[in-house]
């Protein structure tokens, strides 16, 4: 019985030796007649333009901004003429209440009038400051709509597959000046208006 065990053991031994130097010999021996082409991965094709530089050198955003900004000093020198005229009228009032000009019943008007009138003032503050905010926001929106409509074409003529935005506060820290395509942009930008 246990000479069986041990022939057994060394019949597979052998058969398993065989099997292995067979299946080594078949893959460096096959190996030879063939050529085996590695495929080598692309490269994404990736680019970046710098967002400050397009903000401060696309000359439409820039008058927009501009304009709004006088419309927004317009709307401010506005308010301020008005707020000093209701000022006057405060102190005034109170100069009369104070010299006895005013009945008490009449007082109670004035102030009343004052009051409503220094609400509608506020409420007119926040109204203008409102609409600039929202005029701001959409001037936002119209640019990243042209960027991100040139920058899809771009994409699509040039072949890239990335397109990063390079400034303070993106989480690009560190490019490579020879993939900038900001002026290529800032050109098409300006060309386009």
């Amino acid at each position: 019985m246990k000479n069986i065990t041990s022939v057994l053991t060394w019949i597979l031994l052998v058969a398993v030796g065989y099997l292995f130097y067979a299946h080594f010999a078949s893959a460096t021996s096959g190996s030879k007649g063939k050529s085996t082409e590695v495929k080598k991965e692309e490269t994404p094709k990736v680019v970046y333009v710098n967002g400050d530089s397009l903000l401060s050198k696309y000359a439409v955003f820039q008058e927009q901004l501009t304009a709004l900004e006088a419309r927004g000093k317009s709307m401010e020198n506005t308010l301020a003429g008005r707020g000093r005229s209701l000022q006057q009228e405060m102190i005034n009032a109170e100069q009369k209440a104070q010299s006895g000009q005013f009945a008490p019943a009449q007082l109670q008007k004035e102030q009343q009038r004052l009051m409503q009138k220094q609400q509608n003032f506020v409420a007119e503050q926040d109204r203008m400051s409102k609409q600039l905010l929202c005029e701001r926001q959409k001037l936002q929106e119209d640019l990243e709509k042209r960027v991100k409509e040139l920058l899809t074409a771009i994409r699509k003529e040039k072949g890239y597959d990335f397109i990063l935005n390079y400034g303070p506060g993106t989480g690009v820290l560190m490019v490579n000046d020879s993939l900038d395509i900001t002026k290529a942009v800032l050109e098409k930008l300006n060309a386009k208006n």
